[in-house]
């Protein structure tokens, strides 16, 4: 893969990185370097740690699935008043 270039000739960073968030919390990060394809989610906090490690192709998707991990999953309250 070759570095791609600016218009003003400078080369794409060696590196990429956004900040996750849901809400008002930080969820994580997401980084790749120039050589990966995919970004990598790094959780900043334990409700976040399923996400952790796992491969995103851009920081929108891994954004939607650090939202998801905060939803009620379906079901569930259902079960809860079945017992």
């Amino acid at each position: 893969m070759s570095l791609s270039s600016y218009p003003d000739g400078r080369h794409s960073p060696a590196q990429q990185a956004y900040v996750i968030e849901v809400g008002e919390t930080q969820a994580g990060l997401v980084n790749r370097r120039a050589d990966e394809r995919f970004f990598t989610f790094i959780a900043a906090s334990a409700a976040f740690r399923a996400l952790d490690g796992h491969r995103f192709a851009t920081p929108g998707a891994a954004e939607l699935a650090a939202r998801l991990v905060t939803q009620p999953r379906r079901g569930a309250s259902a079960r809860r008043l079945a017992s």
